[in-house]
């Protein structure tokens, strides 16, 4: 009899284990409000992202966020200029959908140096340089130039110069869109979205490869998609994988 009532425990206990076990990947639905307690301000840079999958989302402006994930994933909520949080329900009973609200604070830096910080650029405010980006305009031959005036055709065409001035705007026109993709990248490495070191930018820009008329008129979902996708094949590529 008691060596019954012990492999009726073991087997219940076995079971208990293995439910515990099946919802640690089991799916939950989190709902999240972040708050600053000391402005009353709005969060329209609010990141929400999956450490354990490498993906985000953005939240709402009002602070509210809502995300479907495992219940053992790791997540970092982050708004630019506050401490990122960290939490994780893996320790938490099992709950098809949890709420909670988070405290978020400003970044302090003390330093005896004096530093010049380069404060980063708002999603909104990438957006209207992505969208702005345009090559100088300099003088090209066409046949009404030719026709017009022949001396000032065969100048822009052939002269060194002009060549030259052509060959700067097109540098300057590809700095422009390097310089903007930089500074995504600083807010995707700044928001935990992606983990690139900052000697691996100028490199990581070239594999992109970007086509200016995507980086002009893609969502932001569908950059964030496009980099973190390219990100994990460039980190393969550098590991030797």
């Amino acid at each position: 009899m008691k060596l019954a009532l012990l492999i009726v425990l073991v087997g219940l206990c076995s079971i208990g284990f293995s439910q515990k076990a099946n919802y640690s990947d089991s799916l939950i639905t989190v709902h999240g409000q972040v708050h600053d307690t000391t402005y009353n301000v709005g969060f329209y840079n609010l990141v929400v992202v999956n450490k354990t999958l490498g993906k985000g989302i953005f939240g709402e402006y009002d602070g509210s966020f809502s995300i479907t994930l495992r219940k053992s994933d790791q997540i970092g909520v982050s708004v630019v200029g506050y401490q990122t949080i960290y939490f994780s329900f893996k320790d938490s009973l099992y709950r098809p959908s949890y709420s909670i609200d988070l405290y978020v604070e400003t970044l302090e830096f003390t330093s005896s140096e004096e530093v010049i910080v380069k404060p980063l650029k708002t999603l909104d405010q990438l957006k209207e340089e992505r969208a702005a980006i345009a090559k100088r305009e300099v003088p090209v031959v066409t046949i009404s130039n030719a026709i017009q005036s022949p001396i000032t055709a065969l100048y822009v065409a052939f002269s060194k110069r002009e060549k030259t001035k052509r060959k700067v705007a097109e540098m300057e026109y590809q700095d422009q869109q390097d310089d903007i993709v930089k500074e995504i990248l600083r807010v995707y490495v700044h928001n935990d979205i992606i983990d690139l070191s900052s000697a691996d930018y100028d490199e990581f820009i070239v594999f992109l490869n970007l086509n200016v008329d995507f980086l002009k008129m893609a969502t932001d979902y569908e950059l964030i998609s496009y980099i973190q996708e390219k990100f994990e094949h460039f980190k393969r590529i550098k590991e030797g994988f």
